[in-house]
């Protein structure tokens, strides 16, 4: 987030964030401080604030204001530094990074303490993980890898989550100053100006870097949305703006109109849109123009140009005060907003938290700024941009060391509880399911898995290399359908087949071990994300889904499986909300039926609006985290009753393994049950054994 500096001193403002070098001098008649572009940056935090708080997460655009502001003031400087060719990168990193490090290495620490105090500890070492990535500018990467979407705001939500804007912007402000140093070594011996080599580079990458963002949503919006190479449009959309302002000059009565149109735009795109689903495809050119009309209406920082009611509103004293403040204001909300939530034990905030929270960050960003971010300026002021940045390496240094130490020492944990899981279950201390199916009553002990490694608790075949087809972002090599041999004895008396997404993959320990029991050839053929459909019908999930299951039909023709094991139904998170089967399920099931090959469709599980581990790691396995069935798992199975199931396919429902008449529980049988908000821990898998094998031997006695 680039701050502003209203003086023309070589010595910027304290709390002004990095980017803007007030003491650049003029290279052209767009000024170094354009006061609408302050005002409009204090606009957008207020809507980035206000929808977090009282929109409940919802996105508001107002952070793709921050990355078009961001690259037309890091622009603006650079260009005019590398014209007089007086550009030093590393002088322009220490002004920048003595801005934005030392305020947000203290909102770090503050986050690790909060997140102590009040998330449950299985959390701690994924968000530790997350503030050691912020702390070093590639936290987007991390939630990347980490497979997270941008969420609203509750209790399983990143602390962190909001760094991953700041992020992408400290990447650019590495790259762009080195960038522009190579243009203009590049044009250094020819007759076109730095400028002018600058716009074809800028305007070539932003032009990619939009069709990119707009291909990589469609595949996998929720990469995407942390991709920096799908969200460097925008911000070469504001060097842009900075590039043409040298050559395009708005006619004086169409300036109020657009710039008008333009706030218009800003404040309206949180009402209309739901950036947090859309974002940065197409639709991120709202704000974005929006952002672009008030640069080019406003007159380029001249305040005989601008219209004055422009000037007016966005000169407001507030406006301006939170402008002033923005950075701190915005790297403290939420993880305030989130701490509230996890200590309140609640999904969403009510009004009178959104106020509490709102009071409290801005007390927080105000006594940040007179200490922290004033004291890092004077520090600069007195030694100098080089030794500034060598400080605030340092500083990060101090953060990051330790909180890596933690990461890894936690990781060394983490294998050395999940390799104790290897102990056979069902036993007499953890009988799981048989406590529901057989009645079973352990002794007290401690729960299996440990909370904080539940969610690494899946099936082997899951994690192993070339395995399990991915989600889709790897389109279009993501299309590849893989098998994978769970079991393959030299003789085997069956070939069955295991088809689909996570909801299938969850229950592989269990058909293993009955294929190793009755000699089955058992086959894995899974994607995340993707049923089985039938690839002539609308078939629904990711893009990927529909090349993969029209290749899929050819895999299982060349397999000839005596069985198909599939996704039955979905359920959803909601109360009230109805189990289904997918129309391109039913027609993918008909043409097995047409083909004598017999569908085993498994019912889907309960699902819980929050991770029901990280209720059992606050309250323990006796705490009240479990679900009422008949919210979602309602009689009777419409796989049963649904038109169009043919008569052949054998519904499998283990849900009796898995709940009470009334409830579907978080721990049975000192087992925890879930592994994450919807899927079954591989641990729990392995007790339902011998449930499942007994519903096969009675309605699929031909398997044996």
């Amino acid at each position: 987030m680039t701050t502003l500096s209203r003086t023309s001193s070589p010595r910027p403002r304290p709390d002004a964030p990095a980017g803007a070098d007030a003491g650049a001098p003029h290279a052209s008649a767009r000024s170094s401080w354009v006061p609408e572009l302050h005002g409009l940056r204090g606009l957008a935090l207020a809507l980035v604030v206000l929808f977090h708080l009282f929109g409940h997460g919802r996105v508001s655009g107002g952070v793709d204001v921050f990355l078009v502001v961001s690259g037309y003031l890091a622009t603006a400087t650079l260009l005019r530094r590398a014209e007089r060719r007086a550009l030093d990168p590393v002088a322009y990193w220490g002004r920048t990074f003595v801005r934005l490090a030392p305020p947000a290495l203290v909102v770090l620490a503050a986050t690790a303490l909060l997140m102590v105090l009040t998330a449950p500890e299985n959390t701690w070492l994924q968000t530790l993980r997350e503030i050691f990535a912020t702390a070093t500018y590639w936290v987007n990467w991390e939630m990347i890898s980490g497979q997270l979407a941008y969420g609203a705001a509750g209790p399983g939500t990143s602390p962190v989550q909001h760094f991953w804007s700041l992020s992408v912007q400290a990447q650019f402000f590495v790259v762009w100053p080195l960038l522009i140093l190579l243009v203009a070594a590049a044009v250094r011996r020819t007759r076109v100006p730095v400028h002018t080599a600058l716009t074809v580079v800028t305007a070539g990458a932003t032009v990619w870097s939009f069709v990119f963002a707009a291909q990589l949503a469609a595949a996998d919006q929720a990469v995407a949305y942390f991709h920096s190479g799908a969200r460097f449009w925008e911000l070469g959309a504001g060097a842009l703006a900075f590039l043409l302002g040298r050559w395009v000059r708005v006619p004086g009565p169409v300036r109020p109109v657009l710039a008008w149109a333009g706030l218009a735009l800003v404040v309206a795109c949180g009402f209309v849109l739901d950036g947090g689903a859309l974002f940065p495809g197409p639709l991120a050119l709202w704000p974005v123009l929006g952002t672009l009309f008030v640069m080019f209406g406003s007159g380029g920082g001249d305040a005989s140009d601008s219209p004055t009611r422009l000037m007016r509103f966005l000169g407001w004293r507030p406006l301006t005060w939170i402008a002033d403040r923005s950075y701190s204001l915005y790297i403290w909300h939420w993880p305030l907003l989130i701490a509230y939530l996890n200590l309140r034990d609640r999904t969403q905030i009510g009004i009178r938290g959104a106020v509490l929270i709102l009071t409290v960050a801005v007390l927080l960003a105000w006594v940040t700024d007179l200490t922290v971010a004033r004291g890092a300026q004077a520090f600069r002021d007195r030694r100098g941009d080089r030794p500034a940045l060598v400080a605030a390496v340092l500083a990060v240094t101090l953060v990051a060391v330790p909180t890596a130490t933690w990461v890894n020492a936690a990781e060394r944990q983490q294998a050395a509880d999940l390799a104790a899981l290897s102990a056979p279950v069902p036993s007499e201390r953890y009988p799981g399911a048989l406590a529901l199916t057989e009645g079973a009553t352990p002794a007290e002990a401690e729960v299996r898995p440990a909370p904080v490694v539940a969610a690494e608790d899946v099936p082997e075949s899951q994690v192993e290399p070339g395995c399990v087809q991915g989600h889709g972002r790897e389109m279009p090599n993501g299309i590849e359908v893989l098998t994978c041999d769970i079991h393959a004895p030299a003789a085997p008396t069956r070939t069955v087949v295991m088809v689909g997404a996570s909801h299938v993959m969850q229950w592989v320990p269990a058909f293993e071990r009955i294929a190793q029991e009755n000699d089955w050839h058992l086959v894995l053929v899974a994607k995340q994300g993707c049923r089985m459909q039938d690839p002539a019908t609308e078939v629904q999930g990711f893009p990927s889904c529909l090349p993969w299951n029209e290749d899929l039909v050819g895999v299982l023709d060349g397999i000839a499986p005596d069985a198909v094991v599939v996704d039955g139904t979905e359920t959803g998170v909601a109360t009230g909300v109805a189990e289904r089967i997918l129309p391109g399920q039913l027609a993918a099931w008909q043409k097995l039926d047409a083909q004598g090959v017999p569908v085993l469709a498994l019912r889907d599980n309960m699902r819980f609006p929050t991770n029901p581990v990280d209720c059992v790691a606050e309250h323990g396995a006796d705490g009240d985290c479990g679900r009422a069935r008949d919210e979602i798992l309602g009689a009777p199975d419409p796989l049963t009753t649904t038109p169009g199931v043919p008569d052949s396919l054998v519904p499998v429902d283990l849900n009796d393994a898995l709940c009470t008449a009334d409830e579907c529980p978080a721990v049975v049988g000192n087992v925890l049950v879930y592994r994450d908000d919807d899927h079954i821990s591989a641990t729990y898998v392995r007790t339902v054994t011998g449930y499942l094998d007994g519903l096969l031997h009675r309605d699929a006695p031909w398997l044996f």
